[in-house]
């Protein structure tokens, strides 16, 4: 007997989904047995994949040749088997495998279903978040009362309403960096996986991307007045992108990253 081909996938439904775009066939017309069950880990420690075994469902078929003690009917049966023969062929190409596979990737209906779960996702561990966020900022003293502002398939948005926005944000930035970062390991422990979060607190975040702006501004000025590269502090990805979006079309300059995670920043070098 052949062995089954092996589907994986990070649920059960993804690997069998694989299996049924793989074999051309729907979901529902799949033989499987599960070989690994997933598992999320801690932190992202230990995770694994769903793993399934996956054949079509084999249906019974009527006999198509004569019986050996009815000699003399052959040509009958013959004659009605060429009759019929054609009228299941032409079936074929037109079953509903095909259709339904087509359909369940295509159909709109699904798209929204599959995006309106994703968000539920994220609003289920984004309203975990912001308890703990509270937690945290309860240990620490600082009187807080975070509120999501905004909720994507994949990106969720969390005000931090305080009377002490300093504390929030802490020396250049590094307490709220810091607690974002936390939290977008809380969002993948906790349902929400590649979850994108930010946090704000009293615009911090638009006041932000102004200052990034001016210091685009300056790292260009003298690099090109001294002719010498510019190492800028290190910051967040978020904030490393919008640097790089600031000069990536400037004739005089170009940017790179340097170092490691959580130190890693920003060079501005001369073009040339």
């Amino acid at each position: 007997m052949n062995k089954m081909p092996i589907y994986t996938g990070k649920t059960i439904a993804i690997a069998k989904q694989a299996a049924a775009t793989a074999l051309g066939v729907p979901t529902d017309q799949l033989t499987i047995k599960v070989i690994q069950e997933p598992r999320n880990g801690f932190l992202g420690i230990g995770r694994r994949a769903a793993k399934i075994s996956a054949e079509p469902v084999v249906k019974n078929k009527p006999a198509a040749k004569p019986t050996p003690d009815q000699p003399a009917t052959t040509s009958a049966p013959a004659s009605a088997h060429s009759t019929t023969a054609p009228r299941f062929a032409t079936s074929q190409p037109t079953a509903a495998p095909t259709d339904v596979k087509d359909g369940d990737e295509l159909d709109p209906a699904v798209i929204k279903a599959h995006h309106a779960a994703n968000i539920s996702k994220v609003r289920n561990a984004g309203d975990q978040l912001v308890e703990y966020l509270q937690g945290i900022f309860k240990d620490l003293g600082v009187e807080t009362a975070p509120t999501i502002t905004q909720v994507e398939a994949h990106a969720i948005t969390v005000d931090v309403k305080t009377p002490a926005p300093g504390r929030v944000i802490g020396r250049h930035g590094q307490r709220i960096n810091a607690l974002e970062q936390l939290s977008n390991v809380f969002m993948n422990y906790h349902g929400a996986p590649k979850t994108v979060v930010m946090l704000d607190t009293a615009d911090y975040r638009e006041r932000r991307r102004q200052v990034l702006h001016d210091l685009a501004q300056r790292a260009e000025t003298e690099v090109v007045a001294s002719g010498q590269a510019v190492f800028l502090d290190p910051m967040p990805a978020r904030e490393r992108k919008q640097l790089h979006k600031e000069l990536e079309n400037n004739a005089h300059v170009k940017t790179y990253s340097h170092g490691r995670e959580p130190y890693r920043s920003v060079v501005v070098a001369p073009q040339n």
